[in-house]
Protein backbone atom coordinates (compact mmCIF):
# COMPACT_ATOMS: atom_id res chain seq x y z
CA UNK A 1 0.00 0.00 0.00
CA UNK A 2 1.27 3.45 -0.89
CA UNK A 3 1.85 5.80 2.02
CA UNK A 4 -0.09 9.11 2.12
CA UNK A 5 3.19 10.87 1.32
CA UNK A 6 3.74 8.66 -1.74
CA UNK A 7 0.16 9.24 -2.90
CA UNK A 8 0.58 12.97 -2.45
CA UNK A 9 3.79 12.98 -4.48
CA UNK A 10 2.16 10.86 -7.18
CA UNK A 11 -0.73 13.31 -7.43
CA UNK A 12 1.66 16.25 -7.55
CA UNK A 13 3.76 14.70 -10.30
CA UNK A 14 0.98 13.64 -12.67
CA UNK A 15 2.29 15.01 -15.96
CA UNK A 16 -0.80 14.78 -18.17
CA UNK A 17 -3.00 16.99 -16.03
CA UNK A 18 -4.18 20.06 -17.98
CA UNK A 19 -6.99 20.72 -15.51
CA UNK A 20 -6.24 24.34 -14.84
CA UNK A 21 -4.14 25.56 -17.77
CA UNK A 22 -2.35 28.88 -17.69
CA UNK A 23 -5.17 30.64 -19.51
CA UNK A 24 -7.80 29.43 -17.03
CA UNK A 25 -5.59 30.46 -14.11
CA UNK A 26 -5.14 33.91 -15.67
CA UNK A 27 -8.92 34.24 -15.99
CA UNK A 28 -9.35 33.39 -12.31
CA UNK A 29 -6.65 35.87 -11.30
CA UNK A 30 -8.23 38.63 -13.41
CA UNK A 31 -11.68 38.00 -11.95
CA UNK A 32 -10.26 38.18 -8.43
CA UNK A 33 -8.55 41.51 -9.18
CA UNK A 34 -10.95 44.43 -8.50
CA UNK A 35 -9.09 46.58 -11.03
CA UNK A 36 -9.87 44.24 -13.93
CA UNK A 37 -12.14 45.59 -16.66
CA UNK A 38 -14.64 43.59 -18.71
CA UNK A 39 -12.58 44.39 -21.80
CA UNK A 40 -9.44 42.85 -20.29
CA UNK A 41 -11.26 39.69 -19.33
CA UNK A 42 -12.98 39.48 -22.71
CA UNK A 43 -9.69 39.85 -24.62
CA UNK A 44 -8.07 37.08 -22.60
CA UNK A 45 -10.87 34.55 -23.10
CA UNK A 46 -11.42 35.47 -26.77
CA UNK A 47 -7.77 34.71 -27.53
CA UNK A 48 -8.57 31.00 -27.20
CA UNK A 49 -11.15 29.82 -29.74
CA UNK A 50 -11.91 26.54 -27.99
CA UNK A 51 -12.44 28.20 -24.61
CA UNK A 52 -14.55 30.91 -26.25
CA UNK A 53 -16.83 28.31 -27.88
CA UNK A 54 -17.32 26.46 -24.61
CA UNK A 55 -17.96 29.64 -22.61
CA UNK A 56 -20.62 30.74 -25.08
CA UNK A 57 -22.20 27.28 -25.14
CA UNK A 58 -22.62 27.28 -21.37
CA UNK A 59 -23.60 30.95 -21.20
CA UNK A 60 -26.46 30.22 -23.61
CA UNK A 61 -27.68 27.22 -21.62
CA UNK A 62 -30.93 27.52 -19.65
CA UNK A 63 -28.87 27.22 -16.44
CA UNK A 64 -28.13 30.94 -16.67
CA UNK A 65 -31.57 31.73 -18.04
CA UNK A 66 -30.74 34.65 -20.32
CA UNK A 67 -33.52 34.97 -22.94
CA UNK A 68 -31.41 36.54 -25.69
CA UNK A 69 -28.65 34.66 -27.52
CA UNK A 70 -25.18 35.55 -26.21
CA UNK A 71 -22.90 35.69 -29.25
CA UNK A 72 -19.71 37.25 -27.85
CA UNK A 73 -17.62 36.84 -24.73
CA UNK A 74 -17.90 40.58 -24.03
CA UNK A 75 -21.70 40.29 -24.00
CA UNK A 76 -21.47 37.20 -21.78
CA UNK A 77 -19.41 39.17 -19.28
CA UNK A 78 -21.90 42.03 -19.29
CA UNK A 79 -25.01 39.91 -18.74
CA UNK A 80 -23.54 37.15 -16.56
CA UNK A 81 -20.89 39.00 -14.60
CA UNK A 82 -17.33 38.16 -13.58
CA UNK A 83 -18.24 35.53 -11.00
CA UNK A 84 -20.33 33.53 -13.47
CA UNK A 85 -17.48 33.62 -16.00
CA UNK A 86 -15.10 32.38 -13.32
CA UNK A 87 -17.49 29.52 -12.53
CA UNK A 88 -17.77 28.61 -16.22
CA UNK A 89 -14.02 28.64 -16.87
CA UNK A 90 -13.21 26.50 -13.82
CA UNK A 91 -16.05 24.13 -14.75
CA UNK A 92 -14.63 23.74 -18.25
CA UNK A 93 -11.12 23.13 -16.92
CA UNK A 94 -12.33 20.55 -14.41
CA UNK A 95 -14.59 18.60 -16.75
CA UNK A 96 -12.13 18.65 -19.64
CA UNK A 97 -9.21 17.39 -17.56
CA UNK A 98 -10.80 14.76 -15.33
CA UNK A 99 -13.42 13.34 -17.68
CA UNK A 100 -13.12 9.61 -18.31
CA UNK A 101 -15.31 7.12 -20.10
CA UNK A 102 -17.87 5.53 -17.79
CA UNK A 103 -17.52 1.92 -16.72
CA UNK A 104 -19.00 -0.50 -14.21
CA UNK A 105 -17.19 1.27 -11.37
CA UNK A 106 -17.71 4.90 -12.30
CA UNK A 107 -20.86 6.51 -13.69
CA UNK A 108 -19.52 9.66 -15.32
CA UNK A 109 -22.92 11.27 -15.83
CA UNK A 110 -23.99 10.60 -12.25
CA UNK A 111 -20.71 11.98 -10.92
CA UNK A 112 -21.00 15.27 -12.80
CA UNK A 113 -24.69 15.58 -11.98
CA UNK A 114 -23.82 15.26 -8.30
CA UNK A 115 -20.97 17.78 -8.60
CA UNK A 116 -23.18 20.30 -10.39
CA UNK A 117 -26.03 19.67 -7.95
CA UNK A 118 -23.75 20.29 -4.99
CA UNK A 119 -22.47 23.52 -6.52
CA UNK A 120 -25.97 24.69 -7.37
CA UNK A 121 -27.37 23.89 -3.92
CA UNK A 122 -24.33 25.45 -2.24
CA UNK A 123 -24.96 28.71 -4.08
CA UNK A 124 -28.64 28.72 -3.10
CA UNK A 125 -27.94 27.73 0.48
CA UNK A 126 -25.36 30.50 0.74
CA UNK A 127 -27.97 33.02 -0.38
CA UNK A 128 -30.57 31.58 1.96
CA UNK A 129 -28.36 31.97 5.02
CA UNK A 130 -26.93 35.35 3.98
CA UNK A 131 -23.41 34.27 3.08
CA UNK A 132 -22.04 37.19 1.08
CA UNK A 133 -19.80 35.58 -1.52
CA UNK A 134 -21.90 33.13 -3.53
CA UNK A 135 -19.69 32.77 -6.63
CA UNK A 136 -16.99 30.85 -4.78
CA UNK A 137 -19.44 28.38 -3.26
CA UNK A 138 -20.53 27.07 -6.66
CA UNK A 139 -16.90 26.46 -7.58
CA UNK A 140 -16.17 24.81 -4.22
CA UNK A 141 -19.26 22.64 -4.57
CA UNK A 142 -18.32 21.64 -8.10
CA UNK A 143 -14.77 20.74 -7.05
CA UNK A 144 -15.50 19.07 -3.72
CA UNK A 145 -15.29 15.48 -5.02
CA UNK A 146 -12.62 15.97 -7.66
CA UNK A 147 -10.42 13.56 -5.70
CA UNK A 148 -12.84 10.83 -6.82
CA UNK A 149 -12.06 11.66 -10.45
CA UNK A 150 -8.34 11.58 -9.70
CA UNK A 151 -8.71 8.13 -8.13
CA UNK A 152 -10.75 6.83 -11.05
CA UNK A 153 -8.45 8.20 -13.73
CA UNK A 154 -4.98 7.83 -12.21
CA UNK A 155 -5.39 5.18 -9.46
CA UNK A 156 -7.85 2.98 -11.34
CA UNK A 157 -7.04 -0.41 -9.79
CA UNK A 158 -7.08 1.06 -6.27
CA UNK A 159 -10.36 2.80 -7.02
CA UNK A 160 -11.93 -0.45 -8.24
CA UNK A 161 -10.74 -2.23 -5.10
CA UNK A 162 -12.29 0.49 -2.91
CA UNK A 163 -15.64 0.18 -4.70
CA UNK A 164 -15.55 -3.60 -4.32
CA UNK A 165 -14.89 -3.27 -0.59
CA UNK A 166 -17.83 -0.87 -0.20
CA UNK A 167 -20.15 -3.24 -2.05
CA UNK A 168 -18.95 -6.39 -0.28
CA UNK A 169 -18.57 -5.16 3.30
CA UNK A 170 -20.14 -2.77 5.80
CA UNK A 171 -17.33 -0.25 5.42
CA UNK A 172 -18.11 3.27 4.22
CA UNK A 173 -16.32 4.68 1.18
CA UNK A 174 -14.06 6.80 3.41
CA UNK A 175 -13.17 3.77 5.52
CA UNK A 176 -12.47 1.72 2.40
CA UNK A 177 -10.22 4.48 1.05
CA UNK A 178 -8.24 4.51 4.26
CA UNK A 179 -7.87 0.72 4.20
CA UNK A 180 -6.59 0.71 0.60
CA UNK A 181 -4.76 4.01 0.26
CA UNK A 182 -4.25 5.42 3.73
CA UNK A 183 -5.75 8.67 2.40
CA UNK A 184 -9.17 9.91 1.33
CA UNK A 185 -10.46 11.43 -1.90
CA UNK A 186 -10.89 14.67 0.05
CA UNK A 187 -7.17 14.79 0.82
CA UNK A 188 -6.23 13.83 -2.73
CA UNK A 189 -8.56 16.48 -4.15
CA UNK A 190 -7.05 19.13 -1.89
CA UNK A 191 -3.52 18.17 -2.97
CA UNK A 192 -4.59 18.61 -6.56
CA UNK A 193 -6.13 21.96 -5.62
CA UNK A 194 -2.77 23.02 -4.24
CA UNK A 195 -1.13 21.93 -7.49
CA UNK A 196 -3.59 24.14 -9.37
CA UNK A 197 -2.78 27.05 -7.04
CA UNK A 198 -6.40 27.37 -6.01
CA UNK A 199 -7.12 29.80 -3.16
CA UNK A 200 -6.52 28.36 0.30
CA UNK A 201 -10.19 28.57 1.29
CA UNK A 202 -11.21 26.46 -1.74
CA UNK A 203 -8.50 23.89 -1.00
CA UNK A 204 -9.77 23.76 2.59
CA UNK A 205 -13.37 23.28 1.43
CA UNK A 206 -12.28 20.28 -0.65
CA UNK A 207 -10.13 18.83 2.14
CA UNK A 208 -12.70 19.12 4.93
CA UNK A 209 -16.03 18.72 3.17
CA UNK A 210 -16.57 15.53 5.19
CA UNK A 211 -15.07 17.03 8.37
CA UNK A 212 -16.28 20.64 8.52
CA UNK A 213 -15.49 20.97 12.24
CA UNK A 214 -11.76 20.84 11.38
CA UNK A 215 -11.84 23.87 9.06
CA UNK A 216 -9.83 26.88 10.22
CA UNK A 217 -9.71 29.35 7.32
CA UNK A 218 -13.42 29.55 6.46
CA UNK A 219 -15.55 27.10 8.49
CA UNK A 220 -18.74 28.65 7.10
CA UNK A 221 -17.80 27.95 3.48
CA UNK A 222 -16.74 24.39 4.32
CA UNK A 223 -20.00 23.83 6.20
CA UNK A 224 -22.03 25.13 3.25
CA UNK A 225 -20.27 22.68 0.92
CA UNK A 226 -20.76 19.83 3.37
CA UNK A 227 -24.48 20.53 3.75
CA UNK A 228 -24.94 21.04 0.01
CA UNK A 229 -23.25 17.67 -0.56
CA UNK A 230 -25.69 16.03 1.85
CA UNK A 231 -28.71 17.78 0.33
CA UNK A 232 -27.64 16.72 -3.17
CA UNK A 233 -27.19 13.12 -2.00
CA UNK A 234 -30.58 13.00 -0.29
CA UNK A 235 -32.33 14.50 -3.32
CA UNK A 236 -30.70 12.16 -5.84
CA UNK A 237 -32.77 9.13 -6.80
CA UNK A 238 -29.72 7.07 -7.74
CA UNK A 239 -27.19 6.91 -4.91
CA UNK A 240 -23.47 6.94 -5.61
CA UNK A 241 -21.08 4.58 -3.83
CA UNK A 242 -18.94 7.25 -2.22
CA UNK A 243 -21.85 9.15 -0.58
CA UNK A 244 -24.31 6.38 0.31
CA UNK A 245 -24.03 6.84 4.09
CA UNK A 246 -23.58 10.60 4.04
CA UNK A 247 -25.51 12.66 6.59
CA UNK A 248 -25.35 16.13 8.12
CA UNK A 249 -22.48 16.79 10.49
CA UNK A 250 -23.84 18.42 13.68
CA UNK A 251 -20.89 20.83 13.74
CA UNK A 252 -21.74 22.12 10.25
CA UNK A 253 -25.39 22.59 11.20
CA UNK A 254 -24.32 24.55 14.28
CA UNK A 255 -21.96 26.77 12.30
CA UNK A 256 -24.71 27.60 9.79
CA UNK A 257 -27.50 27.80 12.42
CA UNK A 258 -29.38 25.04 10.64
CA UNK A 259 -29.82 22.70 13.60
CA UNK A 260 -33.60 22.67 13.20
CA UNK A 261 -35.14 19.58 11.60
CA UNK A 262 -38.14 21.48 10.25
CA UNK A 263 -35.88 24.05 8.57
CA UNK A 264 -33.73 21.31 7.04
CA UNK A 265 -36.81 19.59 5.64
CA UNK A 266 -38.08 22.88 4.22
CA UNK A 267 -34.77 23.48 2.43
CA UNK A 268 -34.73 19.88 1.24
CA UNK A 269 -38.15 20.28 -0.40
CA UNK A 270 -37.25 23.65 -1.91
CA UNK A 271 -34.00 22.40 -3.43
CA UNK A 272 -35.57 19.17 -4.63
CA UNK A 273 -38.35 21.01 -6.45
CA UNK A 274 -36.00 23.27 -8.38
CA UNK A 275 -32.89 21.13 -8.79
CA UNK A 276 -34.30 18.54 -11.17
CA UNK A 277 -34.88 21.19 -13.82
CA UNK A 278 -31.40 22.61 -13.32
CA UNK A 279 -29.76 19.22 -13.67
CA UNK A 280 -31.54 18.47 -16.93
CA UNK A 281 -30.49 21.80 -18.34
CA UNK A 282 -26.88 21.62 -17.17
CA UNK A 283 -26.05 18.21 -18.59
CA UNK A 284 -24.09 20.34 -21.05
CA UNK A 285 -21.17 20.52 -18.62
CA UNK A 286 -20.49 16.81 -18.72
CA UNK A 287 -20.53 16.85 -22.53
CA UNK A 288 -17.98 19.62 -22.98
CA UNK A 289 -15.08 17.35 -23.86
CA UNK A 290 -16.92 16.09 -26.92
CA UNK A 291 -16.87 19.54 -28.52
Amino acid sequence: MLSPEEIRERVKTIIQLPALPTLALEVVELVDNPKTSAQQLGRLISADQALTAKVLKIANSPFYGFPKKISTVDFAIIVLGFDALKEIVISIALVSSLQKKADHYFNTTLFWEHSIATGTIARRLARDIGYRVTGEVFVAGLLHDMGISVLNKYFTSDFHRIIDIVNETELSFLEAEESVLGASHAEIGSWLGERWNLPDHLVEAIYYHHQPANAKINPQLVSIIHCADVFATKISVEKIDYDKSLDFDPAALEILKLNDDMLLQEYLHQYSDTLQHDLRETAILSNLVSM
